[in-house]
């Protein structure tokens, strides 16, 4: 091949573009991650709000990771403490008093497991 100066230009141009482009991929990997992050959390905030074994499931799936087993789990202890709150603040025995400690307990089961795992 014999360099002149069209081959100079042709390689600078794809150089320069490769150059270019490098920034809007880094882009895009950290908006796919923020989404993912996204995601998660509203899941974790839908498991949260509807206690069952699937929202066990969902809060292990995500809280076992260990990038964000801290938040998780401080999100968990405070959710729980809010629930504690209320219902220390139920003094008969009512369908509240009853919806509250069924969160209570699942908020510890989902904290037990999370540390457990």
């Amino acid at each position: 091949m014999i360099y002149c100066a069209s081959n100079k230009r042709v390689i600078s141009t794809v150089l320069l573009s490769v150059i270019l482009t490098l920034p809007v991929q880094a882009a895009a990997k950290e908006q796919s991650e923020e989404y993912a992050i996204g995601v998660m959390v509203k899941s974790l905030d839908a498991a949260i709000a509807l206690p069952s074994e699937a929202s066990l499931n969902t809060i292990s799936h995500y809280g076992t990771d260990s990038r964000y087993y801290v938040m998780i789990r401080g999100w968990l202890v405070q959710e729980l403490q809010g629930v504690e709150s209320q219902l220390s603040a139920y003094r008969q025995d009512d369908e509240n008093k009853t919806r509250l400690q069924h969160k209570v307990d699942f908020l510890k089961q989902a904290i037990r497991r999370i540390d457990l795992e």
